[in-house]
């Protein structure tokens, strides 16, 4: 395990480069003395990068939350050795080694883990490997690489969780850094799936204008800029190719310009760490592009989060329209592992919606290097003009539930609100 590198002496903080045996027997000494308790952690970068600029695919999700929850907390040597094998292990690098700095007072100090990178090394992950007893298994492999400032990632997978249908095959993705300037980065992804449709869906889809396909590919380049520190925006375009179920239907296009805007900003107080995040993300199909479907779809969500040591407090809001005729893979869903858990989509509709409303509330307590979580979540999908339109556009559901996390394990046991009865549902797996 690569050792924090540093070297505290009273009323100055240092970073320099340390032998391993030297820096060891250095740690011992910190620990035994909990000098370096007395400092509070400022901010944390990797590779001099601080985690909030980080794009998504640069860091898994749980251990993002993990990174920036060091914010506000006391300096502990013992957790930055863990965190940094943590990072090796899961990014696949040659070696991580901590390094502290002079914060903006004597008493705040920042951390930045340094990284050395594998020539030519393939990583493999999982990136997300759920079980849900309501939808079953979902898993993705993937095998990444990097050369230079480019990385290659190609992985397989099949999910039950995240559309109105299973999709099983291949993705292939290419991201570059190297663009002259850190503040723009070019991004391709490539996928390939297979369907596999809900007899609910099969059943529903009969009177409704949309179109079951067996089939769907993708290639979708996109440019995301840097506009000011917590400002990215992506635009890019997506050229999406189903093929229908029926043998003599042929083929439909489902090509859209895309846009994805992303703010987050952290406000730092003396006991309480305040994060908010807000995301807008636009979808514009036209047959200017080609595409048969035509349609605009809108999707926005904003989350805060509040920390207070051992105690976390978050609220996420997602709301979603959809005008003109979307495809089946565009349209809303909410049961799932992420939204209204423990209900049943293909209940809800098993057609998706045009519209869509959802907030989760989350308090977590910090044990060990787990956190044991409580949520509430209340939603509504619907598709207005329905029949009938009450059954559509006027319930609001609920669910209840708890659960446990840690590192990239998730556990949880949810509960969808019901008159008269109780069926909950359990979901544990990995999941970035």
């Amino acid at each position: 395990m690569p050792s924090l590198a540093c070297f505290i002496v009273p009323g100055l903080l240092l970073s320099t480069a340390l032998s391993l045996a030297a820096g060891q027997e250095f740690l011992r000494e910190v620990a035994d003395t909990n000098v370096n308790r007395q400092y509070v952690i400022e901010s944390v970068s990797v590779a001099g990068v601080e985690v909030d600029r980080l794009a998504p695919s640069k860091l898994p999700k749980t251990l993002r939350q993990r990174l920036r929850s060091l914010v506000g907390e006391h300096c502990d040597v013992a957790m930055l050795e863990d965190l940094s094998a943590q990072i090796r292990r899961e990014l696949n690098f040659l070696t991580v080694t901590g390094h502290l700095s002079k914060g903006s007072s004597p008493d705040r100090i920042r951390v930045n883990f340094e990284v050395v990178r594998r020539d030519l090394a393939v990583d493999v992950s999982l990136p997300k490997f759920l079980y849900s007893s309501q939808n079953g298994f979902t898993g993705e492999l993937d095998a990444s690489t990097r050369i230079k400032q480019n990385d290659f990632t190609l992985g397989m997978l099949s999910n039950g969780d995240d559309l109105t249908e299973r999709f099983t095959g291949i993705t292939a993705r290419f991201d570059s850094a190297g663009l002259g300037t850190d503040r723009l980065h070019l991004g391709v992804t490539f996928e390939d799936y297979r369907e596999q449709w809900n007899p609910a869906t099969i059943g529903a889809v009969p009177g409704s204008s949309l179109d079951l396909y067996r089939s769907r590919w993708n290639v979708a380049p996109e440019l995301t800029f840097t506009v000011a520190r917590p400002l990215t925006v992506a635009v890019g375009a997506s050229f999406e190719d189903l093929d229908l179920e029926s043998p003599n239907a042929g083929s439909r296009a489902a090509n859209a310009a895309t846009l994805d805007v992303h703010y987050g900003r952290r406000i730092e107080g003396t006991t309480v760490l305040q994060r908010i995040e807000g995301r807008y993300s636009l979808r514009v199909a036209t047959r200017a592009l080609g595409s048969t479907y035509a349609y605009a779809r809108h999707l926005i969500s904003v989350r805060y989060e509040a920390m207070a040591g051992k105690h976390t407090l978050s609220d996420e809001f997602t709301g979603g329209t959809i005008s003109g005729d979307a495809p089946l893979f565009d349209r809303f869903i909410l049961g799932n592992s992420s939204t209204l858990q423990g209900w049943d989509r293909y209940e809800i509709d098993p057609l998706g919606g045009s519209r869509v409303i959802h907030n989760q509330v989350t308090y977590g307590y910090r044990v060990g290097n787990g956190t044991v979580e409580a949520f509430y979540d209340a939603g509504a999908v619907w598709q207005p003009g329905a029949q009938p339109a009450a059954e559509r556009a006027g319930t609001l559901r609920h669910a209840l539930g708890a659960g446990y996390k840690q590192g990239v394990f998730v556990m949880a046991m949810a509960f969808p609100v019901r008159d008269g009865r109780i069926e909950p549902v359990f979901m544990a797996g990995m999941n970035y």
